[in-house]
């Protein structure tokens, strides 16, 4: 059961509205053509070893994240930005419809913020047990229902860009900063199997789902200028279907989001009003910029910003015990 529950929290933070609306898809690889097939393999290696990785060392990194203003403040930054590309993503969805109903969807969603924000963890490990099946297997079936033929036979490498492999990086690095204290805590509830599996199974399920996202998208590149290309794809029914799906990327993504930067915010401040605002008033005060804004140009800066959390966090630390232990090997030679 705690392996299962670790799986939905880890997709569920993942997935968010740049990954149902296509739009992240877009950016980070769609656009490097049939080469980007190559960089979501890549993806797909770098997440199940990264998965793994902060799942084994979550105690350490809480320790330093606990010690670091740096890592706190970088944190807050990143989580500030993907939050108000949640909550900006809800908007944009719900404005098809009249703004009693808008008002109303996002009370809900910011009021369960809240809860997650006084109860931690186990709130959001219940929403997303909840919310991600149901959002995983609409989403996947609506992308098999869209594809249509497309020849993948030759041209991986015809469209061979060192920019796609370099994307391909900022998109693992992106998403693994706004998980990595959730996998932190996550990792420590599961046995050395249990975080194997997990970390496998959901590099493979989301890379998965990535790689029919990106097949379908490559079918329609006409598509790629919008805010959320695969909702473009559908009309009707079908795409009020797919506006409560990407809805629900949002929510499970925006209450991770929540959850992290709230840690942060309590290493630097234990006042509560503070934790409010910074958490959920300035990402709601950022989503006003637009959805496809966020996306296109925060995210990068987002992916920039989370190398040097990870290298705080994790491989700093990793490296002076590599050279800590490699040095007393050589005074024990001696």
């Amino acid at each position: 059961m705690k392996a299962f529950s670790a799986f939905f929290v880890i997709i569920g933070t993942v997935i968010g509205s740049g990954f149902m609306s296509g739009k992240e898809i877009v950016v980070f690889f769609s656009r490097f053509g049939k080469f980007s097939f190559v960089c979501i393999a890549l993806a797909f290696f770098l997440f199940w070893l990264l998965f793994n990785f902060f799942l084994r060392q979550g105690k350490r990194a809480e320790e330093k994240l606990a010690r670091s203003k740096f890592s706190n403040i970088i944190n807050i930054i990143i989580c500030t930005i993907l939050s108000s590309a949640m909550i900006a993503g809800c908007i944009n969805l719900l404005s098809t419809f009249n703004i009693f109903v808008i008002i109303v969807a996002m009370i809900i969603i910011l009021l369960y913020s809240l809860v997650i924000l006084k109860r931690g963890l186990g709130s959001l490990e219940k929403a997303n047990f909840l919310l991600v099946p149901v959002m995983v297997g609409v989403m996947f079936g609506s992308i098999l229902l869209a594809q249509d033929g497309f020849d993948l036979n030759s041209g991986f490498f015809e469209e061979f860009s060192p920019w796609g492999i370099f994307y391909c990086f900022l998109y693992v690095i992106l998403n693994m900063s706004n998980s990595c204290i959730v996998l932190a805590r996550i990792g420590q509830n599961l046995t050395s199997k249990q975080k194997a599996r997990v970390a496998f199974f959901s590099a493979l399920a989301l890379c998965v789902l990535l790689f029919f996202a990106n097949f379908v998208l490559l079918q329609n590149k006409d598509v790629f200028s919008q805010d959320m290309p695969l909702l473009s794809l559908f009309e009707g029914k079908h795409s009020l279907l797919i506006r409560l799906v990407i809805m629900l990327g949002c929510v499970t993504t925006l209450f991770s989001l929540v959850y992290t930067s709230s840690s942060s915010v309590r290493g630097l401040c234990k006042n509560e009003m503070m934790t409010f605002v910074v958490c959920l008033v300035l990402p709601l005060a950022i989503s006003l910029c637009g959805f496809g804004n966020i996306v296109s140009f925060l995210y990068p800066l987002s992916s920039v910003l989370a190398i040097f959390l990870l290298c705080d966090l994790f491989f700093i630390s990793l490296f002076k015990r590599a050279y800590t232990k490699i040095h007393s090997c050589r005074k024990n030679t001696k």
